[in-house]
């Protein structure tokens, strides 16, 4: 048997996740810290917000579930009125350079039946980049 050769950590050097506070976004925030644990990935957190009032509340919930564990950036993009959150999170892909995005299935839409955002279903379906969506 060989060695592990840990190619997966050049696919994953640089990662952006967007989170609303949803458990689904918690699990992805999950997720990333064991690939940051794991490959040394750099992790991006964005939370893209129409008043970002709950910001504080949120970079609290945040730490309470990396508790240490690792280093992270922490990014908040104001909505203006003529965007969406999709169109946020695809515009700080462009802008630099993420080797991927991991985000829950659904966010903190009122509709419990829906098994997919229609968030992460644009994000998915427009970025230039690996999307990994967790539920």
């Amino acid at each position: 048997m060989s060695s592990p050769t840990y190619t997966v950590s050049l696919w994953f050097r640089r990662i952006l996740v967007p989170i609303d506070g949803s458990e689904n976004s918690m699990r992805a925030l999950e997720l990333a810290t064991d690939f940051s644990l794991r490959y040394g990935s750099r992790l991006t957190l964005l939370h893209v917000c129409y008043d970002c009032n709950e910001v504080e509340h949120l970079r609290k919930k945040v730490d309470e579930r990396v508790a240490g564990k690792i280093e992270y950036d922490f990014r908040t993009v104001k909505l203006g009125n003529d965007s969406s959150v999709a169109n946020e999170i695809l515009n700080i892909i462009n802008q630099d350079t993420y080797d991927a995005v991991i985000m829950g299935a659904r966010g903190t839409s009122v509709n419990s039946d829906i098994n997919i955002g229609s968030t992460v279903l644009s994000v998915a379906a427009n970025a230039s980049i690996t999307v990994i969506i967790v539920r």
